[in-house]
């Protein structure tokens, strides 16, 4: 028996029911990445719903779908609220570049960097009694660009790109074979110099950076520094750089810098580790892992072994690795039965128990009942939940007693925010503590595992022109079904009102979702506002078709000893056909629609 297992057995559960503790009353000013949910919205809803007051910049300040941050601004609103707040958690990309994205796209000169970097340096002297938690990312590399978050240039020589610099990644540590120096040779031939120059020149400027702020961090000039390596993988640019600075940052403690995968959940990670420091916690973690690859799985995006990750996680908040004793946090770590990942809308994500999953379930639950908090890390897909597990969780009524649940994006951003929320959770109310575990589901879950693949087939419809369109633009079509699904699995499989649960696309694509819950059921069902604006059209479709009909008629009762002019007649016969033509396909479109709509319902499993 496992030593937490022991520990279980021997804790007096009357003990283990006594009222939790309290946050203290701090505020900490936080300055994200950029304006997706996951960075501002998820982060700062977490903690203050564990008691803390959160000052954020004015979000026009900060990096956007469709639009670039403001470093200059966003500094004078550090400077002007410093002094308002107990601690500082700061997004270095923001203040120095503009944001996460930015940082990968930006032309500034040296110059202009470093004296950013200056004015953060300034506010330690300014503000000696405000700790600041600081973090930036190693910019990525990745094996395809995305329109608009890379250089436009990527788009077309990303892969190339990505080859080129996996192999002089290689060279680094081995020699490259007769083959692949002849793939080295004609990578280099293809790809236009300027392009080479423009994205190492940057990836230059931004390690000069993170290399000063490992300096920072060893001078005390931050309380915590955390270097997040976004979307790495092995034998890659980003993996390469990444190396290199943990070298730098070698002789600093790891109380006071921590250099491990991911980026989006760097912020909450702070803001807890704040939230430790200010409490003098340093929490005992256990980490338990179902039969499969466990701690030696190396997840997508994430380049490393998930046991190091999590370790360097586990030091980041302060807490420590506990085997032995009765643990504050469990933290669950649901890794496949092979050492990787695959995609969570890939085919083989559909729910059948597993005897490995069943026993996984099993230690949960044992936990659960013990009375210790479990957050559970969902990895066995990337960018999404394991539909088998959420079905185990379902079926054993547990969705609602864990502490925390991620299962989104990479595996280290889960880790990241599964310890954060695993930590804060218990100074929320019942009620938040409630909402937090709503939201990660139909995020996580039921749009990232199931409902986003259905929104990208539709996607397609609607550019193709075999899907009908109720809202004037595509994205608001998208969101419209989207929110439509959600709404659907917060009623039918979590026991949520669905007129509490609100959903948007904030970034204009399908990668990312927002799941707002609401207090009171004030959002409107959107399967009831669809129906309306499907009736709405055949209606109007309809009242064409009577028009046309009554044209005719009208022309035949009108005409001299009843004939109509021949070309008019046929005008008007045309009319009607068309009418009908147009009115007989909307009909066969919406019921297409439903036939889409049932299939998606089979995806799952059928409610209880």
């Amino acid at each position: 028996m496992k030593g937490w297992q022991k520990a279980v057995g021997a804790a007096v559960l009357s003990m283990l029911m006594s009222v939790g503790p309290t946050a203290m009353a701090r505020t900490i000013l936080y300055v994200p990445q950029d304006n997706r949910p996951v960075d501002l919205a998820y982060t700062v809803n977490t903690a203050e719903d564990a008691g803390y007051t959160i000052l954020t910049p004015p979000e026009q300040y900060l990096s956007g779908s469709n639009f670039q941050g403001s470093p200059d601004r966003l500094l004078r609103w550090v400077n002007e609220n410093a002094g308002l707040a107990d601690a500082m958690v700061l997004s270095i990309d923001s203040l120095v570049y503009g944001g996460l994205v930015d940082s990968r796209k930006h032309n500034f000169d040296m110059e202009t960097l470093v004296g950013r970097l200056e004015k953060v340096e300034n506010l330690h002297k300014l503000h000696k009694n405000v700790p600041i938690y600081a973090f930036s990312t190693v910019m990525r590399s990745p094996w395809a660009g995305g329109k608009g978050v890379e250089p436009d240039y990527y788009l077309k020589m990303g892969t190339d790109m990505y080859q080129l610099a996996s192999l002089q990644a290689k060279m680094d540590v081995d020699n490259l074979t007769p083959q692949e120096r002849s793939s080295w040779f004609a990578v280099m031939r293809r790809i236009p110099l300027e392009y080479l120059q423009d994205w190492y020149n940057r990836r230059q400027k931004n390690m000069m950076i993170n290399y000063r702020l490992i300096q920072d961090a060893k001078k005390g000039i931050f309380k915590y520094y955390s270097l997040g390596h976004d979307d790495n993988s092995v034998n890659t640019q980003s993996s390469l750089e990444s190396k290199y600075l943990e070298m730098a940052g070698a002789d600093v403690p790891k109380t006071s810098f921590g250099s491990f995968p991911g980026a989006d959940q760097l912020g909450l990670l702070l803001i807890t580790r704040a939230n430790n420091d200010f409490t003098n916690y340093h929490p005992k973690v256990t980490v338990i892992y179902p039969l499969g690859g466990g701690e030696k799985t190396v997840p997508s995006y994430d380049g490393q072994a998930i046991g190091k990750t999590i370790a360097a996680h586990i030091e980041a908040i302060g807490g420590t690795v506990t085997e032995t004793e009765r643990p504050d946090l469990l933290l669950a770590v649901n890794t496949p039965l092979t050492s990787s990942t695959s995609e969570s809308g890939n085919f083989e994500n559909f729910p059948i128990m597993l005897q490995s999953t069943r026993e996984f379930l099993t230690q949960i639950e044992t936990a659960v009942k013990a009375g210790i908090p479990v957050s559970l890390v969902d990895m066995a897909f990337s960018n999404g939940s394991d539909n088998t597990l959420v079905y185990g969780l379902y079926q054993d009524k547990m969705l609602y007693r864990l502490a925390a649940y991620n299962g989104w994006n990479t595996a280290s951003n889960s880790v990241g925010y599964g310890l954060s929320q695993g930590v804060l959770s218990r100074y929320m109310t019942p009620e938040a503590h409630r909402d937090m575990l709503t939201t990660q589901y139909l995020d996580n879950w039921a749009y990232q595992a199931n409902v986003r693949d259905y929104i990208s087939r539709m996607d397609q419809k609607l550019e193709a022109g075999t899907a009908k369109r109720y809202y004037p633009t595509v994205m608001r079509e998208l969101q419209s079904l989207t929110k439509e699904q959600l709404q659907r699995y917060a009623g039918t499989y979590l026991g949520v009102d669905p007129r509490t649960v609100d959903v948007t696309l904030p970034w204009n694509r399908l990668f990312e979702v927002y799941v707002d819950v609401h207090d009171k059921p004030d959002v409107n069902l959107e399967w009831r506002e669809r129906q309306k604006l499907k009736q709405k059209e055949l209606d109007r479709l309809g009242k064409v078709l009577n028009d046309a009909k009554k044209a005719l008629e009208d022309a035949k009762k009108a005409a001299k000893g009843g004939k109509v002019d021949p070309a008019l007649e046929k005008r008007l016969k045309e009319a009607e056909a068309a009418a009908k033509a147009a009115y007989e396909a909307e009909k066969q479109a919406q019921e297409l629609n439903a036939k889409e709509e049932a299939a998606q319902k089979n995806r799952t499993w059928a409610p209880k």
